[in-house]
């Protein structure tokens, strides 16, 4: 029974999965010994045979009367591997195709705004507040002013791609961070790849000493709040997403005042130094 649900998990049904494992067991057969074994109803066993050649489990002798022997498993299941992989390939390849055709159509959709729109979103569970970041930087088109709380720090690395991505397309990313953070730099270094060079090129970021709470404006026109917890700084309690263009403004011109007071961190000149540190030790 265990071999008959391995066979119908890779596509077999439950008369195929159990002819092929009787001819595996018989070796060369006949119909009539298949059926019998395999407990195949006896109309269908011919179908059945033939089907599994079709699929390259089995070959028949084309003799009066026909013979049947299974195809060595390490073959047959490997050529089923196959079909299905290039089957599963080209229905990838449709669909990736159908979604940009998909995007290029509702992009052009006219978005009725009324004047001072304003809606809210918010997270609370882990998992809700990285969705959260993921959409943020999924959807941003050109800016990403953000003064992170530091608990904020192991989140950065879950969302490295998406930032990257971000990077790329031109996005402008301001961080304004603690001291805390220059903990930061010691984990970037130990990135692979491009990342590490376009986060030089693509982040800008300053140390801030003091500031009482922790934002940050998406594109000019949505606010990200950061609630910590209440009995413990170092818990986020939520995250809330304001979509209004007017406390966005606000919130950037505050923002614009904490940086020009911030101290520039050279991010690439801080992963040579912990480069150089590391090969010291």
């Amino acid at each position: 029974m265990q071999n008959e649900r391995l066979l119908q998990d890779i596509g077999l049904n439950a008369y195929e999965a159990a002819a092929y494992l009787s001819l595996l067991k018989l070796g060369v057969s006949e119909a009539s010994a298949i059926y019998r074994d395999s407990e195949v109803p006896y109309g269908k066993i011919y179908s059945v045979l033939e089907s599994l050649v079709g699929k390259g489990f089995v070959e028949v002798q084309v003799s009066r009367p026909k013979k049947f022997r299974a195809v060595d498993p390490e073959l047959s299941l490997d050529t089923i591997f196959e079909r299905r992989k290039t089957e599963v390939e080209r229905e990838i390849a449709v669909l990736k195709g159908s979604i940009e055709e998909a995007k290029q159509a509702l992009a052009v959709i006219p978005i009725q705004k009324r004047k001072n729109e304003i809606f809210w979103t918010t997270a609370i569970t882990e998992s809700e507040i990285k969705k959260f970041a993921v959409s943020i930087y999924g959807e941003v088109k050109k800016s990403i002013y953000i003064l992170p709380p530091v608990f904020g720090i192991p989140i950065v690395f879950y969302l490295l791609p998406e930032i990257t991505k971000a990077i790329d397309r031109g996005v402008r990313i301001r961080l304004m961070v603690s001291p805390r953070f220059r903990a930061l730099t010691s984990m970037l270094s130990n990135q692979e790849g491009e990342t590490p060079e376009k986060l030089k090129k693509g982040l800008d970021i300053r140390l801030v000493q003091n500031f009482n709470s922790c934002f940050g404006i998406v594109d000019d026109s949505v606010v990200i709040l950061f609630q910590p917890h209440p009995a413990d700084r170092d818990r986020v309690l939520s995250v809330v997403k304001i979509r209004d263009t007017g406390l966005a403004k606000n919130l950037k011109e505050e923002f614009e005042l904490l940086w020009n007071t911030g101290e520039k961190l050279d991010l690439h000149e801080e992963l040579e130094k912990q480069t150089i540190n590391e090969k010291k030790t």
